[in-house]
């Protein structure tokens, strides 16, 4: 009889001590998906978005280095399973450096006739001082490469070049600065110019990386966003975050891309590039030391834009 008193007993108890490990605190919404542990999240494998969208975001994805604070990690699964998060306590990385490729989510979009990629990354907690009152469970941070082309094939991505890129240094607050400020890393040798921009975050902050190569700067796994798993897709698109927001999908997309941008990225650039329709030709560019890591000036040459086509889900 004592037997049968106690195993319900001991059942409770283990549910519990389970989902206080995996529920997360406050007033997240998984929005009717599961929360899962933030390390059992399985990485979604590299798959960009179709076409040109796709090869322009492996073309500017960011090789990003943590200085402080959670290495990101994937938000949600296939199945549209969802990272439970991290309570705000011990070290800033206490329970959350082992990362490794993680996942970045890739989003193409515009703000002001101009075109911009969108990385996004999540970390299953955040800390920015000593003390649990000092930080919270969940946090995404972003940057925006903002773009141009210097070129008539609207399909070769070889001509498009940054011209600037936007930061989160903090919750919804955008830094900037323009691509001569950042060093850039080229994942291909002798056959195109560096084009993937060097980053650096610590805790809620993302600046540019200025320290010297190593194993640590890497890029993530990409996914874009027209390449999500249905499943995935829509776990993001319906959890609500007590602290944070997923920053790309259709909800908050553009009022993130409105914000993150900044005219004076194109401010000394032609509006007109006086291509050859007819024969396809490119515009006159000036040559680039060929031992320059950085793309070429935009203020160099004069561009033209495709703004491209709005997607939602």
């Amino acid at each position: 009889m004592v037997a049968v008193a106690v195993w319900p007993l001991l059942g409770c108890l283990l549910f519990n001590t389970v989902a206080s490990s995996v529920l997360p605190r406050g007033q997240d919404d998984s929005g009717g998906h599961n929360w899962i542990d933030h390390d059992k999240v399985v990485a979604l494998t590299q798959n960009a978005s179709p076409g040109v969208d796709g090869q322009l975001e492996l073309r500017f994805s960011p090789f990003l280095y943590v200085a402080g604070g959670c290495d990101p990690y994937p938000a949600t699964d296939a199945s549209g399973n969802l990272g439970g998060g991290l309570k705000p306590t011990n070290g800033g990385r206490s329970g959350c450096d082992k990362g490794g490729n993680a996942q970045v989510y890739a989003r193409r979009g515009s703000s002001q006739g101009r075109t911009g990629i969108m990385y996004s990354y999540y970390m299953p907690k955040v800390r920015w001082a000593k003390g649990n009152d000092n930080g919270h469970r969940h946090y995404w941070a972003s940057a925006v490469v903002w773009i141009n082309r210097w070129g008539c094939v609207d399909d070769d991505v070889t001509a498009v070049w940054p011209v600037g890129i936007s930061f989160t240094t903090d919750h919804l607050t955008w830094g900037t600065a323009n691509a001569g400020d950042f060093s850039f890393k080229s994942t291909t040798v002798g056959v195109d110019m560096p084009t993937h921009p060097k980053i650096q975050i610590h805790d809620t902050a993302i600046a540019p990386f200025t320290g010297a190569d190593g194993d640590k700067v890497f890029e993530r796994t990409l996914v874009g966003w027209d390449s999500l798993p249905d499943a995935a897709a829509k776990a993001l698109q319906d959890v609500k975050y007590e602290k944070t927001q997923v920053p790309f999908t259709d909800a908050n997309f553009q009022a993130q891309m409105d914000a993150a941008y900044r005219e004076s990225f194109y401010g000394a650039l032609k509006d007109q590039q006086g291509c050859d329709a007819g024969r396809g030709g490119s515009p006159t560019t000036t040559t680039q030391d060929p031992d320059d890591t950085t793309p070429t000036d935009p203020k160099a040459t004069n561009p033209t834009e495709s703004d491209p086509a709005e997607k939602k889900r």
